[in-house]
């Protein structure tokens, strides 16, 4: 049995899943989950006639949804930097993921953020059809960011994954 010469550099065998490789897609990940978490707050539908217009936020609706998905996934990518668990960063992409099928959802159809918000005042919904037809519909900035931010969440995951991997 050899013993280790004294002031030896040892190398350490590299740790699956380990290391900090993916630490630096985790914070663009981080920023991405930023920005849909401002986003969720911000005007997503532009609401418009005869001069007048008014924007619903995000969190009248589905930004609620984005909002706590962007929270989850920057919980996740912090804690797969602290661990040093590139696995852990990598599951940030999901909240990622469910934030952007929200964002495309309301950018498709405009009118379901309002009518979520009108139903939530108790409006009916053939009231709510009327309404929504005689007005011009627009998105906001605030989808946008939001959209942005969860393909940038996404993408921060799918490289700490392979960044981890290496």
């Amino acid at each position: 049995m050899t013993s280790p010469v004294y002031g030896a550099q040892h190398s350490s065998p590299p740790v699956a899943g380990g290391g900090q490789g993916h630490a630096q897609p985790s914070y663009i990940g981080m920023l991405g989950a930023a920005l849909v978490l401002v986003g969720s707050f911000l005007p997503w539908v532009k609401l418009s006639t005869e001069g007048l217009s008014e924007t619903v936020k995000g969190n009248d609706g589905d930004g609620i949804i984005t909002l706590v998905a962007a929270i989850a996934a920057i919980v996740l990518f912090g804690v797969g930097v602290a661990m040093r668990k590139a696995a852990v960063s990598a599951a940030g992409a999901l909240p990622g993921l469910v934030a952007l099928v929200f964002a495309v959802l309301n950018m498709v159809d405009k009118e379901r953020l309002p009518t979520q918000q009108a139903e939530d005042k108790g409006a009916d919904s053939d009231t709510i059809k009327e309404v929504l037809q005689g007005l011009d519909l627009s998105n906001s900035y605030g989808i946008y960011v939001v959209l942005i931010g969860a393909l940038v969440t996404v993408a921060g995951g799918v490289l700490a994954y392979l960044r981890g991997r290496g």
